[in-house]
């Protein structure tokens, strides 16, 4: 077995992480060995308030914020890891919103994300449920 952090350690590649929970949104830049090089959440944000941190567009405007202080740091390429219970709109927005934050003006630039892995840990049947109770 292969590990996978290893594989993409030998390309110096940045790791992107986000987490997408039912009421927070997380998104981390880290380098190969874990390092954290900047972060964001959902309450970071001056003009979100409330519910509406809860929302896609929340989650897409800090990766947006990320995406633009990465740029700034100069990353080249990265990896792009989603962990979440989530819709699939959400994780797509995050990941447009990351895209175009690094962008910024430069349209014809190519997508610094390289490989994109959704790491949420599904159950495959869980574990065994007790048995029925006989009245």
């Amino acid at each position: 077995m292969f590990n996978e952090r290893e594989q993409y350690s030998q390309k110096k590649r940045d790791f992107i992480h986000v987490l997408l929970k039912k009421n927070k949104t997380f998104v981390t830049v880290t380098d190969a060995s874990g390092n954290k090089k900047t972060g964001a959440s959902a309450g970071c944000l001056e003009d979100r308030k409330g519910r509406s941190r809860l929302s896609r567009y929340a989650a897409e405007a800090t990766a947006e914020h990320v995406g633009r202080s990465a740029r700034k740091m100069g990353l080249r390429s990265v990896v792009m890891k989603v962990k979440g219970v989530s819709f699939f709109k959400k994780k797509k927005k995050v990941i447009l919103g990351f895209r175009e934050g690094f962008r910024g003006e430069r349209v014809r630039d190519q997508s610094p994300i390289m490989y994109i892995h959704d790491v949420t840990q599904l159950p495959h049947n869980g574990c065994r449920l007790p048995k029925q109770r006989r009245v």
